[in-house]
């Protein structure tokens, strides 16, 4: 039993220096050390997994919208009309040998799996892609696997009547089972007699039948917008990591933070911006907005149009601002440029999706230049000014929260929709 007087009497082991003092740097090195190598294990199995391109398409946009505004008919339907229910047979997992195959059991971490055992000959395998497992007694919980498994006692196994459904029409019936948990709190009760006439919400064509198609679009929308969310704090973790090794070592850190350079297009056709600029003094915000940057900081709010011009961005890596002497162009600005710290970056139509960024340097770039680059106009100017990017450390879950494109518009009237805007001291 965990009781004080016996905690207290327990120990641990720590490094120790020269002095025989406890070694706090080379904790904190070696904690960096397996944070990073985490990181580049995740960065693999991303990669490796097909998560490289997290840009939603037309229909997944769609999908999420219309759940978002009650836009999707459903109805209720009692488990056993989509599923044949088995029960599994007493088992006793010590009794079990090692082996490769999933052992699911009534329990909530690890995906329901117990153990890893060898396939026993009397006991049905259960195919992964026909079949969801459901713990019911103790725990109520519906998982998928991504391999075939056994059931332990007295796990139901839910077999999809119509046969074998690809991962994302099995993870949006997880979730719709679970939905059920609420029921089950207490760990004496179970659903083993009342299993087949539970009822869940399913998505329904017009003609009333179960909708499995936009069932796989909606799931696939929320598995990238999960694993866009999980490569922004990669980064974010990759940038403290390289800093803190840059200061202490002063050496090579290896990969640095991506470098980005953004472009607003100056093209009406591509780019619904403005064809001038404005810059404002942060007298204009509220002091939490000038918290959130730093006192003394020049930052540029820049916009984009769509995922064509997204993609040009983080395939390029290009932000411009026109320079010249024809409409909506900068000159005689060299210095507001070269002070300017941060880029936010926001969607022109959608003001709350924004992503921050520090600028790290600035310099001209010719119409010609860009326009090799696949710069996304059939008519660039003559010269622009692009600004050079990497990570920010700022943390951005704060940023929707300032309001900075509304304020902008709330406190100028005048200001035109997509306009570059500059904020200085």
């Amino acid at each position: 039993m965990g009781t004080w007087p016996r905690i207290k009497e327990l120990t641990i082991q720590l490094p120790i220096d020269d002095k025989e003092n406890i070694d706090f740097p080379f904790i904190e090195e070696r904690v960096r050390e397996l944070e990073e190598e985490r990181v580049r294990e995740l960065e693999a199995y991303l990669q490796e997994a097909g998560f490289e391109d997290c840009n939603l398409t037309k229909e997944e946009e769609n999908a999420l919208r219309n759940i978002k505004r009650g836009m999707i008919s459903s109805k209720l339907v009692q488990i056993d009309e989509l599923f044949d229910i088995a029960t599994g047979r007493d088992i006793i997992i010590g009794r079990t040998l090692k082996g490769a195959i999933p052992l699911i059991s009534h329990q909530h971490d690890n995906n329901g799996i117990s153990k890893r055992i060898e396939r026993i000959t009397n006991r049905r395998l259960f195919n992964h892609e026909t079949t969801l497992p459901l713990a019911d007694s103790g725990v109520f919980l519906a998982t998928t696997q991504s391999e075939d498994f056994h059931i332990g006692t007295r796990v139901k196994a839910l077999t999809f009547k119509n046969g074998k459904q690809n991962e994302n029409v099995r993870l949006f019936f997880v979730a719709s089972i679970n939905k059920l948990q609420v029921l089950f709190l207490d760990y004496l009760t179970n659903a083993t007699d009342n299993l087949p006439n539970l009822t869940i919400s399913v998505p329904i064509k017009e003609n009333g039948t179960v909708d499995y198609s936009f069932m796989e679009t909606y799931i696939s929308a929320i598995k990238k917008q999960c694993i866009a969310r999980l490569k922004q704090e990669i980064d974010i973790e990759r940038k403290a990591y390289n800093k803190v090794l840059d200061t202490q070592h002063q050496e090579s850190i290896g990969t640095k933070p991506p470098m980005i350079d953004y472009a607003i297009d100056d093209d009406p056709q591509i780019l619904k911006a403005a064809e001038d600029f404005e810059y404002y003094q942060w007298n204009h915000a509220d002091q939490y907005i000038i918290d959130f940057f730093g006192d003394n900081k020049t930052i540029l709010l820049g916009c984009y149009k769509d995922k064509k011009h997204m993609k040009w961005i983080q395939e390029q890596g290009i932000y411009n601002i026109r320079l010249g002497k024809r409409k909506g162009s900068i000159s005689g600005k060299s210095a507001l440029f070269e002070r300017t710290s941060h880029l936010v970056l926001y969607n022109v139509d959608h003001p709350n999706q924004q992503m921050v960024y520090d600028i790290v340097s600035c310099c001209e770039m010719s119409g010609q230049q860009l326009k090799e680059l696949g710069y996304p106009t059939q008519k660039p100017g003559k010269t622009y000014m692009t600004f050079k990017l990497s990570s920010s450390t700022l943390d951005t879950t704060q940023l929707n929260k300032l309001r900075l494109i509304e304020r902008i518009t709330e406190e100028h009237t005048e200001h035109e929709k997509g306009t570059p805007v500059f904020l200085e001291p």
